[in-house]
């Protein structure tokens, strides 16, 4: 099924690994013009030059922290130096921030709303107009589960996250006139480094005794009894960014094999 978007130019924060170089992938598979970003240069240039090979698509790297507005805006511009404009951005770029309240620090909290909350919005705010101008775009924004259903060990993660789905909800309503379709993907856990980061903490967190205890007791969790793969995630991902999504906007999916079981 062709998805309509050759030839547009996407943004992929955190595209270096995991969920956003997959993103990355399907995108320049699907002949659109990429630039990805990260922190470790050399993890980047890496990942641009595998992707680029393996695909033969037009990729640009930007090493930039998106916790600092500057970077942001780095980035951003040298999207438009490379490819003339901006259709697309996924803001994938952030950390989880695990348990519970007792542990929780101010910066450790401010340094969360700074990666997603202000990352976010700052990205946005610096695409948006060149996606107003031309009447096309397309946002979507990673967040997360625990911003939908409360869990006492994702206490910050859950903060940041519920002001994401607030984000997202509101942008849509105001950007839909403009045909800017904002929405969101919510992972459950995802097979990447991520979840090896916190792998120790949730351990803990369930009494298990071990990483691959963790792991599967974690699983168990979800319907799939599973943890997905980058490249679901990314499916939908690149599907929300494309024609065939071109009456949603507003939406708030859940990829995380059937672990959330609100109705809403």
């Amino acid at each position: 099924m062709d998805l309509g978007i050759r030839g547009r130019s996407a943004i992929v924060t955190g595209g270096s690994r995991g969920i956003g170089r997959e993103t990355a992938r399907q995108f320049l598979e699907e002949g659109v013009r990429v630039t990805i970003c990260g922190r470790n240069a050399e993890t980047l240039e890496r990942a641009r030059a595998e992707l680029a090979q393996a695909t033969g698509g037009d990729i640009h790297a930007v090493v930039a922290d998106t916790m600092k507005e500057a970077d942001i805006a780095r980035l951003v511009e040298g999207a438009k130096q490379r490819f003339g404009k901006v259709d697309i951005l996924v803001n994938n770029a952030g950390q989880m921030y695990s348990g519970r309240f007792a542990v929780m620090t101010d910066a450790g909290l401010k340094e969360q709303f700074e990666t997603k909350i202000f990352g976010f919005m700052r990205a946005i705010r610096l695409v948006y107009p060149m996606m107003k101008a031309q009447r096309w775009g397309r946002i979507v924004n990673l967040i997360g589960g625990a911003g939908k259903e409360p869990d006492p060990y994702m206490f910050g993660s859950g903060i940041a996250n519920s002001g994401l789905l607030n984000i997202t909800k509101s942008l849509s309503t105001e950007f839909g006139e403009d045909n800017v379709l904002v929405n969101a993907v919510c992972p459950g856990w995802v097979d990447t480094n991520l979840w090896r980061r916190n792998a120790l903490g949730l351990a803990a967190e369930l009494g298990a005794e071990s990483e691959e205890e963790a792991r599967r007791r974690a699983a168990r969790k979800n319907s799939l009894n599973r943890f997905g793969r980058p490249e679901e995630l990314a499916n939908a991902i690149v599907f929300l960014c494309s024609e065939r999504a071109s009456y949603i906007t507003g939406v708030s999916l859940n990829l995380d094999g059937g672990r959330l079981k609100s109705l809403w």
